[in-house]
């Protein structure tokens, strides 16, 4: 909680880059401690004279504080907290011995010990990466450092019965005598009964930690512990108390007010006529896990058409199963709703789609939704986007949160808007002068999943691994560009196209599809599959030129602007 200064922010008074910024999110430390910069640099520009110098160091301060609490164990962020409050004091007294406190209890180890964790953890040595850090917890019992890292372990690999251990086993002493603090460790393990499904026991953990350290994101996943439980009026009292607490939260309030106007619930199925289009290679196992969800969902007359993009393995095999008439088969049939393609080859990814589009089933929908072949959906996941479409009548595609199939808390991808260019920190050391003129947000990839990104709201972009498209609109602007075969960025390149022309996606973030792809590492270390995607991105990036990105940031910018003030924020 910080200084009661803080104020509903007026967005059209904000210099245009904090307002930008503020807009896009309000959540990923990376991004509110650079909220925070932005906002106290400003406090004494002419930019910043509209909104005032004590509204900014309100501002700033509490995004500062907002990027701490995402992640209390972080030492550098407590320090930088702590500092600012002894030059300008805004914090109740308890969170500042909290925040200073722990700024001295992480004590990064030598390089040598660092290097090894970040080895077996680029490895996806869940095993020896807590071994490691079990020997360092004996080391250095009071180094917060590999606590911090045993969270980032325990949460992204699911072993949360032994993070919840080497937490439940903290020592009085850590816990009252100069170590963490009683309500931090409270709060660490509702974090974890949250990601192992606990909700009853994770809002009863961070209740606790809130009465003794009245923190606001600990509010706000105090709250979504209730939602999930299935009390909304609780959450909903919570998230407003949390809201008026940090009215500049755009996630926040977005959250706040789908729940409370119903629209995270799931709607009618998509008007008219409709396919479900797949295209797979050679990914058995994943298709006949797709088709299964796909089964088991409410689709109501929608077709299912696979392309079998010259698969050699047993996919054949597969769609012949599905689509024999078996009612009892586990995860229902598809029988003559499933129509399959085959292909003596491999065409890639936008020639996929665009066969797809062209089939005379498909051309006579008035939606098709593109699912990729190792993604799973909800039964209800049609409903969710047909609340969608309701909600946003004028749009003509929709995506969705995609989630890490195994460990649902890791998100894959969100709303996305583009950031400013800048140099290419990725690209190889031999190609000099190669500048981004974009690049899209990655806020979900600074934090684990706690309900932040469940709301609906326009951006530039959306996923193509589940992209529900009006059918028409193809006939508008064009099918997919066969320039980033066989798989790179031909969704991306499409939104792009339709948002320069002012129609932009809309993201429906209730809706939660499960992707079995964890990451793209092996894009990075196969030098074929690198040398293609980054082709593909210097493609892309030079697609238009300056002007025109320019122009999709003023209109990612205008439609999220008039959101919130659509929402009365």
């Amino acid at each position: 909680m910080t200084s009661p200064a803080l104020a509903r922010p007026r967005w059209r008074d904000l210099p245009g880059d904090l307002a930008a910024a503020l807009l896009k999110g309000g959540v990923g430390q990376l991004h509110l401690v650079g909220i925070a910069e932005m906002a106290l640099a400003a406090m004494n520009t002419p930019e910043g004279s509209a909104y005032g110098p004590a509204g900014l160091f309100a501002l700033g301060a509490d995004a500062l504080c907002a990027a701490w609490e995402a992640d209390p164990l972080d030492g550098r962020t407590a320090g930088q907290l702590a500092a600012l409050h002894k030059a300008r004091p805004f914090l109740p007294t308890p969170v500042f011995r909290v925040a200073e406190l722990l700024a001295a209890l992480d004590a990064p180890p030598p390089e040598a010990e660092v290097r090894q964790l970040v080895q077996l953890l680029q490895q996806r040595d869940a095993d020896a990466s807590c071994r490691l850090l079990d020997r360092q917890r004996r080391a250095q019992p009071g180094n917060t450092f590999w606590l911090r890292q045993a969270m980032v372990v325990g949460m992204t690999e699911a072993r949360h019965q032994w993070l919840d251990a080497w937490l439940a086993g903290l020592p009085s002493g850590l816990r009252d005598g100069g170590g963490v603090p009683a309500p931090v460790v409270a709060a660490l393990r509702g974090d974890v009964a949250f990601a192992r499904g606990d909700m009853a026991g994770a809002a009863a953990l961070y209740a606790a930690a809130c009465k003794a350290l009245p923190l606001v994101t600990w509010r706000v996943r105090h709250a979504e512990s209730l939602y999930r439980a299935g009390d909304r009026d609780a959450a909903l009292a919570l998230w407003r108390a949390a809201a008026d607490a940090r009215p500049w939260q755009v996630n926040l309030l977005l959250r706040l007010d789908d729940v409370a106007r119903g629209r995270d619930l799931p709607g009618d199925l998509p008007a008219g006529r409709g396919a479900v289009l797949f295209y797979t290679w050679n990914k058995a196992e994943c298709i006949d896990e797709a088709l299964a969800s796909v089964a088991a969902s409410d689709l109501g007359d929608a077709r299912v058409v696979v392309l079998d993009n010259g698969c050699t393995d047993a996919t054949p095999e597969v769609l012949a199963r599905w689509a024999e008439r078996t009612p009892n088969r586990p995860g229902g049939s598809l029988g003559e709703r499933l129509l399959t393609v085959t292909l003596p080859l491999n065409i890639g990814a936008p020639a996929a789609r665009n066969w797809l589009l062209t089939l005379p089933e498909v051309r006579a929908c008035d939606w098709v939704a593109f699912l990729d072949d190792d993604a799973t959906v909800p039964p209800d996941w049609l409903r969710l986007f047909g609340a969608s479409m309701a909600a946003h009548p004028a749009a003509n595609v929709h995506g969705c949160r995609v989630v890490d199939h195994a460990v649902p808390m890791l998100l894959q991808s969100v709303d996305l808007h583009l950031d400013p260019g800048g140099d290419m920190a990725a690209a190889p050391e031999n190609a000099p002068g190669y500048r981004r003129r974009f690049s899209v947000s990655d806020l979900h990839l600074q934090e684990l999943d706690f309900g932040q990104f469940s709301y609906q709201r326009p951006c530039v972009s959306v996923t193509g691994c589940c992209h529900l498209f009006r059918r028409a609109v193809f006939d508008a602007v064009g099918p997919f560009d066969l320039r980033y075969a066989p798989s790179q960025y031909d969704d991306l390149e499409h939104d792009l196209r339709r948002s320069l022309r002012g129609d932009l996606p809309v993201y429906q973030g209730h809706l939660a599809v499960r992707h079995m792809k964890r990451t793209g590492r092996s894009a990075w270390t196969d030098p074929a599959q690198f040398s293609n995607a980054w082709a593909n991105m210097y493609k892309l990036q030079y697609r238009y030129a300056r002007p025109g990105f320019d122009t999709l940031r003023q209109h990612d910018h205008a439609a999220l602007l008039e959101d919130v003030e659509a929402r009365g924020f």
